[in-house]
């Protein structure tokens, strides 16, 4: 008969928690486990740093103290690259060195934090009020550290008494210069 005494009792219990290590190895393994990363990505081992969506974002962009932009969208969510969020309802302002606004409008983007490079599509107006000119295109880039409109794709211009297409469009804000490429169609109206 075994006697059951202090130290024996000491090397009991190890041996009995390896013997029945089967039996209570799944269910303390899965209430350790960690909540909230997704099963998906635990096995292939990524796991999303973002993954959110924010509504009526804001962003305000600065150059030596001076507000050269402010982009506004009704909605903005986390994409696959990070430092970039896809915008829904775009509108924004980019303002030259005197002041005067270019307003751009479009149904959805996207913005680039690191670079500050936004990138616009589907539907794009863009209004220089002051100069009563509009432009109406479906992609349109902005580099804010170069302050260019860059539009790789066909655009057309409409201002008093002239409307101008093209292939592609160059915008510089802060000379106000337009380089418009490819084949250019003009049509002038006189007043």
């Amino acid at each position: 008969m075994i006697r059951l005494n202090r130290r024996n009792l000491v090397w009991l219990i190890p041996v009995l928690m390896i013997v029945t290590f089967p039996v209570w190895q799944l269910p303390i393994s899965s209430f350790l486990t960690p909540r909230g990363i997704e099963e998906s990505d635990v096995a292939t081992g990524t796991e999303k740093e973002h993954d959110f969506v924010m509504q009526k974002v804001l962003i305000t962009q600065n150059q030596a103290g001076e507000k050269t932009a402010e982009i506004r969208a009704r909605q903005a969510y986390t994409s696959d690259k990070p430092d970039e969020f896809v915008l829904v309802d775009v509108d924004s302002d980019l303002y030259d060195d005197q002041g005067d606004m270019v307003n751009i409008k479009a149904d959805s983007g996207i913005y680039n934090t690191q670079t500050k490079h936004l990138i616009l599509n589907k539907n794009v107006v863009v209004s220089r009020d002051s100069q009563k000119q509009q432009l109406f295109t479906d992609l349109l880039h902005y580099y804010d550290d170069k302050r260019i409109i860059d539009s790789p794709v066909p655009t057309r211009m409409v201002a008093e008494g002239a409307e101008i297409k093209g292939s592609n469009l160059r915008y510089d804000i802060v000379t106000g210069q337009y380089l418009v490429g490819g084949r250019v169609h003009t049509i002038l109206q006189p007043e």
